[in-house]
């Protein structure tokens, strides 16, 4: 539009020139239309080149397909995919379906395949859990789709498949930045993490966790004043389990907590509110998502969620709407690619309740460390770059312990 416009003003001013030396109206209307034409021209071969590189002319009316491999509503992973999927049909306008998978995980897989083949889809978007094996088994078969899996492994190789790309989280510094605030925030010398199994993925969050507060003893505790450790899996995978796991954190004389499981934060808050909350020096911190903002900005009565002085994001939403940027504009490889601090794929949250619960001092030195992790000063290890799961094992288990060629 901009050089279609600049064309008619060339045109303009072309006609106004030529009347002031005094041409004839027929030469000044030759002219004017060649140059019209022109401008026509190069307007048209833009258009071409952008819709050759994936520009937004090409992408509007086209459709989305935005799988949730169980149920809108959880407040967390699918919830973060399918407010991407919204903001990219309103940015691009793009046809968006969403489509369930439900808790039925029999059916789950069949659901997906079949809503592909049916809905003659452009773009699929969906995070990586229970459904990724047989999507990649099945995408060769629809080759002029682009594809988004979010929530991969960070070793997961995409090589083989040109239309796919995954969107991994470096959890492990995300991880790191939170015990480094915690340690910070802390009266009792003692903070606690709770995680929902003892899987890699949930042992990644860990092994950043804990070099996060093997670093600050290391590097910025004061003689006589490191900060003591407990990490502990959920009993079992349900709010009770949460909360049990959680209450014994606390018990144990865990002031501030790490709840490394979003959807269960329901638990997490009946142990921190019972052990008396933030007004009683007892904080709790989220993970995936803002939820302290979620939850204060829901219709639903969530009891306790003003205990959360921040979390631990992965910015699934930011993430998908980026990569859906550049594989319309054509500047994406595919690929899976790791989303970090460096790149705004994990942080804190920076919310009004952060602000509001954590000293300037401590907000200075969150930032430093954060700056250091961006550009490379501080190394944060991830439970993917360990040989084995003994090696993590030591790791975790023992305060003293240390990872070589990584900063811990």
């Amino acid at each position: 539009m901009k050089k279609r416009i600049a064309g008619l003003l060339a045109v303009a001013m072309m006609a106004a020139s030529l009347a002031a030396c005094g041409s004839s109206a027929e030469e000044t209307t030759a002219a004017a239309a060649e140059t019209e034409a022109a401008a026509e021209a190069e307007t048209e071969a833009a258009g071409e080149e952008a819709a050759e590189a994936g520009g937004e002319d090409s992408v509007e009316g086209k459709k989305l397909l935005f799988f949730a491999f169980q149920n809108i509503g959880d407040y967390g992973t699918n919830d973060l995919g399918y407010y991407a999927a919204q903001e990219i049909a309103e940015k691009h306008g793009v046809e968006m379906t969403l489509v369930e998978g439900g808790l039925d995980a029999s059916t789950r897989t069949t659901t997906l395949l079949d809503a592909i083949e049916t809905g003659g889809y452009d773009y699929v978007i969906s995070s990586s859990w229970y459904i990724q094996d047989d999507l990649l088994a099945n995408v060769g078969n629809f080759p002029d789709m682009k594809f988004i899996l979010y929530d991969t492994a960070p070793t997961l190789d995409l090589s083989e498949y040109p239309n796919v790309f995954g969107v991994s989280f470096r959890q492990d510094e995300g991880s790191f930045l939170t015990a480094i605030y915690q340690c910070l925030m802390t009266e009792s010398n003692h903070i606690g993490a709770a995680a929902n199994q003892d899987s890699p993925i949930l042992n990644d969050f860990v092994t950043g966790w804990l070099a996060g507060v093997k670093y600050y003893n290391d590097n910025m505790a004061a003689e006589g004043e490191e900060v003591e450790y407990d990490i502990a899996y959920y009993s079992d995978q349900t709010v009770q389990g949460c909360y049990e796991t959680v209450n014994v954190l606390y018990g144990n004389g865990c002031d501030v907590v790490y709840n490394i499981g979003g959807s269960y934060c329901l638990g997490a808050l009946q142990a921190c509110t019972e052990a008396g909350g933030i007004e009683n020096g007892k904080y709790l911190i989220g993970v995936d998502y803002d939820q302290w903002t979620t939850y204060a900005n829901s219709d639903a009565d969530v009891q306790g969620y003003e205990n959360l002085v921040t979390s631990m994001e992965k910015r699934i939403t930011e993430c998908c709407v980026q990569a859906f940027d550049g594989i319309v504009d054509g500047s994406l490889e595919m690929g899976n690619v790791r989303f970090g601090i460096a790149n705004n794929g994990v942080g804190l949250s920076y919310n009004d309740n952060y602000y509001a619960h954590t000293p300037e001092d401590v907000q200075e030195q969150v930032t430093e460390v954060e700056n250091k992790i961006k550009n490379g000063e501080i190394v944060v290890p991830s439970y993917y770059d360990l040989p084995d799961y003994e090696t993590f094992a030591q790791f975790r288990d023992d305060p003293d312990y240390r990872l070589e060629g990584f900063s811990n």
